[in-house]
């Protein structure tokens, strides 16, 4: 595991993603210190609805789901397996290297916001509770960037398609960000699309919307995409 970290925090896409991130926060931290002081805090409370929740979505489709195709890509498929140990070892560390980064990931974002929250708001008047609220949420973005990313990866696994995988997880996502929730009703297309995949968590919010249901979902939905991959591994005799 320890070499698959290694090679992630070697990948200069991670860390762009994650200095863009952080660069556009800084940007709109000034914007809104100067021109909505009144909100400042409250905005910066909500760093993971938008800019926080897009840039860890980018750094798991766009790097950390990488990992499950790369030996499609480099034609080390044939090589991998051929070999009689190891096949599955390497599998559970990519899984166990790629929720780490993705953890890994959230931290860095959540110590630069607040870096630049209080750097740049170091004039005004901290609220007593910010802080704590900003950390509750991000205990809650955490567990969806490991949720989502065994998803995507699972995904990426079964299918050995890196674009694809990034479209068939990103389409759901991205769109929900569009979805009015005041207009939506249970069980119809568009509230399962808001809320089945991750976007709540990511944004740093418990699913208020029938959470019990939620709480079957999540987990049935992450066993299912773990079998396809497991089934898929099999028949390569990758596993």
């Amino acid at each position: 595991m320890r070499a698959e970290i290694k090679h992630i925090l070697r990948t200069p896409l991670y860390w762009l993603v994650l200095i863009a991130g952080i660069g556009a926060r800084t940007v709109f931290a000034y914007l809104d210190f100067k021109h909505r002081l009144s909100s400042y805090w409250t905005l910066s409370d909500e760093y993971w609805s938008r800019l926080g929740s897009i840039t860890v979505a980018f750094l798991i489709l766009l790097v950390l789901i990488h990992r499950f195709s790369v030996d499609y890509e480099n034609n080390t498929y044939s090589v991998i397996a051929s070999t009689v140990y190891g096949r599955k070892k390497l599998y559970f560390e990519r899984l166990a290297a790629g929720c780490l980064m993705a953890i890994f990931g959230v931290v860095i974002l959540t110590i630069a916001n607040i870096g630049i929250t209080l750097t740049i708001g170091r004039s005004s008047i901290t609220p007593t509770d910010w802080l704590y609220g900003f950390a509750s949420h991000t205990i809650v973005v955490i567990v969806g960037a490991v949720g989502y990313f065994l998803v995507s990866a699972f995904v990426c696994d079964a299918i050995g398609d890196h674009p694809a995988s990034m479209c068939i997880c990103g389409l759901p996502l991205g769109v929900s960000y569009f979805i009015n929730i005041g207009i939506i009703e249970e069980f119809d297309l568009f509230w399962f699309i808001r809320y089945g995949f991750f976007t709540e968590f990511l944004r740093g919010r418990w699913v208020s919307s029938l959470p019990a249901f939620w709480g079957i979902w999540y987990p049935v939905m992450i066993v299912g995409v773990f079998i396809l991959s497991i089934y898929r591994r099999k028949e390569r005799k990758l596993l």
